[in-house]
């Protein structure tokens, strides 16, 4: 084998495409598959990575730098997570379900694990911005092929299977079977998009490569619209108002159209949530976005579940319950205020549904803090990266200078996921994402706070 680490990055590629994976023979086909495809590809590119250390690196150049990336902030940030989950795994209330999971969900410790070894592996063999531009490129494909998967299922194409467009309150699937988590997946492919878009293509904007880019990000912008996820609309639009911000801080040439941008965005989206029981805007397709109330049934739904979470919490404080261990505070503190008679029983829930107080509740304190942890120190390190961008503005010499939009990009990315959070909880296509753009963190980090190591 001529070069062990240039494969061990190549097989970091299929989990990002692999979204497209659906698996009609399982039980579960949105979800088995994709997780069994990324474990293999993690656990193969770790084991050649390996192999690459034993036969290749004879000089151990690759082994200094595994031990210089595993002293990154943001990666020991992570990876002090990744340890305290995998303790309250071990001390759960069901250690077995905690870090095995099961075949629905193929989460727990296990995929936490495996997560946080494509971390490391990405932090340390994506060395130059092209490798992070393949990737995302490669990302970008995964999601067309997504959105290409469910348009088939929509229009009942056989061997396709989900919500057809013809199904009353139809929300598109995609091939991830829920549409909430296709609208916040869609929040990360439009970042990507956006990202190539003002790092390679901005000065030329109408070459073949920008054209396609326009065309994917639009397909995005309407997958999203027609997922019709409140959650994740509060969470793009908190995403763009922290981009024009900054962007705002950062130009002073662009600080009158970046308010008046930002007035206009909370003005248009305010009265359409105001509006939203009009004829007008519920004739809007994905209309539902708007309608964000504390009275809706599914935020009531969710706050009797994090009623629930924080007694869990309180039973066991500091490593909760453990990982996948939610149903055992549903069925030990079930809140009689979610049985309603007239409506029957009601759903059961294996998550609080917010990856707060899951957190919380499966991880105890140490778990939820050490979670919130990653992005104090992500935004610690955005800010020294950001005054030293500011240094290097007026400089000739602009080795390491990332462009005001580039910036404004990942200053607003993770604010997205934090908002969505509030009502969401990670499921794998959030993960594969976090992760990838928690390891692109620490590159840029690192390439102008520190040394190429």
């Amino acid at each position: 084998m001529k070069n062990y680490f240039t494969v061990a990055k190549f097989l970091l590629v299929f989990p990002v495409v692999g979204i497209v994976v659906v698996t009609v023979s399982t039980l579960f086909p949105f979800i088995v598959g994709k997780y069994v495809l990324f474990r293999t590809s993690v656990d193969l590119s770790l084991i050649v990575f390996l192999l690459g250390l034993l036969f290749q690196d004879a000089e151990g150049i690759m082994l200094r730098r595994v031990f210089a990336v595993l002293k990154r902030p943001l990666v020991v940030a992570v990876s002090i997570f990744v340890a305290i989950f995998l303790l309250a795994s071990f001390f759960a209330f069901d250690p077995m379900m905690a870090f095995w999971s099961n075949f629905e969900r193929g989460e727990g410790g296990l995929q936490l694990l495996h997560l946080w070894l494509f971390f490391v592996l990405l932090v340390t063999l994506f060395r130059e911005k092209k490798d992070w531009r393949m990737i995302f490129w490669w990302t970008i494909v995964g999601g067309a092929l997504s959105g290409i998967y469910g348009i088939f299922a929509g229009l009942g194409v056989s061997g396709f299977i989900g919500a057809l467009f013809s199904d009353p309150g139809f929300r598109f699937q995609g091939s991830i079977g829920n549409p909430a988590y296709v609208a916040a997946y869609a929040i990360f492919l439009l970042f990507y998009v956006f990202y190539l878009l003002s790092s390679e293509y901005r000065r030329r904007l109408m070459s073949p490569g920008g054209i396609i880019l326009l065309i994917l990000g639009a397909g995005f912008l309407g997958m999203f619209f027609s997922a019709a996820t409140r959650g994740a609309f509060l969470g793009l639009i908190a995403a763009v108002l922290v981009f024009l911000l900054y962007v705002m801080y950062s130009h002073k040439k662009w600080r009158r159209w970046m308010i008046v941008a930002s007035l206009l965005i909370v003005a248009v989206v305010g009265s359409f949530v105001y509006f939203k029981d009009t004829t007008f805007v519920k004739s809007i397709p994905g209309s539902r976005i708007f309608d964000i109330s504390f009275k809706t049934e599914t935020f009531q739904d969710r706050a009797t579940m994090w009623k629930i979470a924080l007694d869990g919490f309180r039973d066991q404080p500091l490593l909760g319950w453990g990982p996948e261990n939610y149903l055992n505070i549903f069925d030990r503190r079930f809140n009689i205020e979610y049985f309603a008679p007239s409506a029957g029983f009601g759903a059961w829930f294996d998550r609080a549904h917010s990856v707060y107080f899951d957190y919380l509740a499966e991880t105890g304190i140490l778990g939820f803090l050490s979670f919130l942890s990653i992005f104090v120190v992500f935004y610690w390190q955005f800010i020294r990266f950001s005054k030293k961008q500011f240094s290097l503005q007026g400089n000739s010499n602009r080795v390491s200078y990332v462009p005001i939009l580039e910036r404004g990009l990942l200053s607003a990315i993770l604010v997205a996921y934090l908002v969505q959070g509030l009502v969401l909880f990670d499921v794998y296509t959030i993960y594969i994402n976090l992760y990838l753009l928690l390891a692109f963190s620490a590159f840029t980090f690192q390439e102008t706070l520190g040394t190429h190591n």
